[in-house]
């Protein structure tokens, strides 16, 4: 029996050093407000932390948080990764409101074309925004393809929605449905779907990406590509936590960072396309909205953007104008 043990003490201890020797040297934490199914953990979030764990040859390890999760609160991504509760969050500037009130001014109306192009004046201007992310590390900025309108029932124009109930998700379109005449009314997307259904709204503004999460496609079957905001979405790392790396961890971070999230505008575009063609499939009409027509739109909406600026920003509004020109000179230069 002494032997046996001895034995089996021995193996413990070898197990006992395998694991340490398997173990990685930086465990670090990630959380978000996606669940682990998303697409945006499956293409963007888990590549990215693999990569950072091979090319440190497994001195970092990278555990997520999602949504679902005790870390998943899409209220809190900021605060967790500021305080130091996890190393990295994912969140969208926009919830809470008036946490991050420099971002969220390119989700105004028209602001940007596409994905693609809005994410790249972001990252352009990281600098600019960074006093909305104290005390983190911005690694990535992006937003998704502007919004569409989606309706129960067949309208043509933006001025054909004057007299409908359109379920808003920002101050800013919150006004420019006032503008038209339509009456904005609140929700979260999840009762977007049982709202259309009950006629407590006729339509919605949103993103393609959504409306096929959502299958929102199955109740709206009039959808007028305008194209008009998008929703911004950030990745950062506490500052704490990338100063205590190696120098050649945080090189790693930064430079797989750059890399992976380079690809956000395909990904954003992607995920559109499967919705757009769910909605096709279901036979439902895509009334196209020209680049003219859009250029209308945004010059007749230029008194909404102002006086967000003045009355809703939660900026100093010469701040925030010279922010939003700035915007738009970065849009333009990632437009040639």
């Amino acid at each position: 029996m002494r032997k046996l043990g001895l034995i089996l003490g021995s193996l413990a201890a070898l197990a006992t050093g395998a694991a340490s020797a398997n173990a990685a040297e930086y465990e670090l934490k990630i959380s978000s407000m996606f669940p682990s199914t998303h697409f945006i953990q499956k293409l963007a979030l888990e590549p990215w932390a693999n990569e950072i764990e091979e090319k440190t040859g497994g001195r970092v390890h990278i555990t997520f948080f999602s949504a679902g999760s005790s870390l998943g609160d899409a209220t809190k991504q900021y605060d967790q990764v500021r305080s130091g509760v996890v190393d990295f969050a994912v969140g969208i500037p926009a919830i809470p409101r008036g946490r991050h009130p420099r971002i969220v001014l390119v989700e105004l109306p028209f602001t940007v074309p596409n994905s693609a192009v809005g994410t790249c004046a972001l990252t352009r201007m990281k600098d600019t925004f960074q006093p909305d992310f104290k005390g983190t590390r911005i690694l990535s900025l992006t937003v998704t393809e502007p919004s569409a309108v989606h309706t129960k029932e067949k309208v043509e124009t933006l001025d054909d929605l004057k007299g409908l109930r359109i379920r808003t998700p920002t101050p800013a379109i919150t006004a420019m449905l006032e503008e038209i005449g339509a009456t904005p009314v609140g929700m979260p997307p999840t009762e977007i779907y049982e709202s259309v259904e009950r006629g407590v709204v006729d339509g919605n503004i949103m993103p393609w990406g959504p409306v096929g999460a959502f299958k929102l496609w199955e109740v709206l079957h009039y959808h007028i590509d305008a194209r008009i905001n998008p929703v911004s979405m950030y990745t950062l790392m506490n500052q704490r936590s990338y100063d205590s790396l190696p120098k050649d961890i945080q090189k790693v971070i930064d430079e797989t960072s750059d890399e992976v999230f380079s690809n956000w505008g395909h990904w954003w575009a992607d995920t559109d396309k499967e919705a757009i063609d769910a909605a096709k499939a279901n036979g439902n009409e895509i009334i196209p909205m020209s680049d003219e027509v859009r250029n209308q739109w945004r010059e007749r909406l230029m008194p909404v953007v102002d006086n967000y600026i003045k009355t809703e920003s939660g900026m100093d509004p010469d701040a925030a104008r010279a922010i939003y020109a700035d915007i738009g000179k970065a849009v333009a230069a990632c437009e040639d």
